[in-house]
């Protein structure tokens, strides 16, 4: 190497350049020579990172990572990366304890807490996220990210609060919001909080209208939350642990019944077999109405 030519931590630093303007064919071409020479260098193993996670490619990019790591254990870009990856693959337990770790170390760092934020957002855990958020504006009262976390915390907890004007422009600027966001609704939808996932399902059809997946999404959410399923809330809450149970419970209820009120044990035994044939036959009968087209 001539005594002129770039060390490997310049390189990483032009090829960080690269990757903020997101000239992205250009950092990885720069990128295969510079590892060429030096296929340990932490700085360089984190820019490939870099660009392999703008390329939705998070396998390779905490591959990277974890050589980098490996060969600088306190690389704090590095960590900083390996923590937003961690949360959007859903490795909520690890990306929490990398930022509590990280936190004790950096304790003033505002963009620490809004990423801290986010884990807890993607977590359903609303409102430590929104004290993080409103920790991390305390530091900086311009933090994007903070600002972010806490809009998509609106839309789902406060649907009067997502018709502010500044979120809805937020997040309509932020493709990793919306991501995020994405995200998020699935998990509403697999916790059971069904009307809160109609709420962000709603609004990421408003960002993307036409987006066919998400109409078909919002139309399943909108039918599960009709007014009309309000008496199969259980069945659709515990599934078939609720069918037994009713079924059950009925029974033994219709049987004490009948020994000193059999007019009464009629009535309820009516009752449960409506509530069967009900659970029966509207709810598919709605989805097609609701899903139609």
């Amino acid at each position: 190497m001539s005594a002129d030519a770039p060390t490997a931590a310049q390189r990483a630093q032009q090829i960080g350049e690269l990757v903020d303007r997101r000239r992205i064919a250009l950092a990885r071409d720069a990128l295969h020579e510079a590892l060429m020479s030096d296929p340990q260098h932490a700085d360089l193993l984190y820019q490939a990172a870099r660009v392999d996670a703008l390329e939705d490619n998070n396998a390779s990019a905490r591959e990277s990572l974890g050589r980098a790591l490996a060969s600088e254990p306190e690389h704090l870009g590095a960590r900083m990366l390996l923590l937003w990856l961690l949360t959007d693959d859903g490795d909520l337990v690890q990306a929490e304890a990398l930022a509590l770790t990280l936190l004790r170390e950096h304790p003033n760092w505002a963009d620490l807490y809004a990423a801290y934020a986010r884990v807890m957002l993607r977590a359903l855990k609303f409102s430590k996220a929104r004290e993080l958020c409103r920790e991390a504006l305390r530091l900086d009262p311009a933090n994007e990210a903070a600002l972010h976390t806490m809009g998509l915390c609106d839309i789902i907890e406060n649907p009067r609060g997502a018709d502010s004007a500044a979120i809805r422009t937020l997040i309509a600027q932020s493709p990793d919001d919306r991501y995020t966001l994405g995200l998020v609704v699935a998990a509403l939808t697999q916790a059971g909080k069904t009307r809160e996932a109609l709420r962000g399902a709603r609004e990421l059809l408003r960002l993307q209208p036409n987006d066919p997946h998400l109409l078909h999404n919002v139309r399943e959410l909108a039918y599960v939350n009709h007014w009309s399923m309000a008496p199969l809330r259980p069945l659709q809450r515990f599934g078939w642990s609720a069918s037994v149970g009713i079924w059950i419970g009925g029974i033994v209820l219709t049987r004490v019944l009948a020994g000193f009120q059999p007019g009464l044990a009629i009535v309820l035994g009516w009752c449960i077999f409506g509530y069967a044939l009900y659970s029966w036959v509207w709810p598919p009968l709605l989805r097609r109405i609701m899903l139609r087209g």
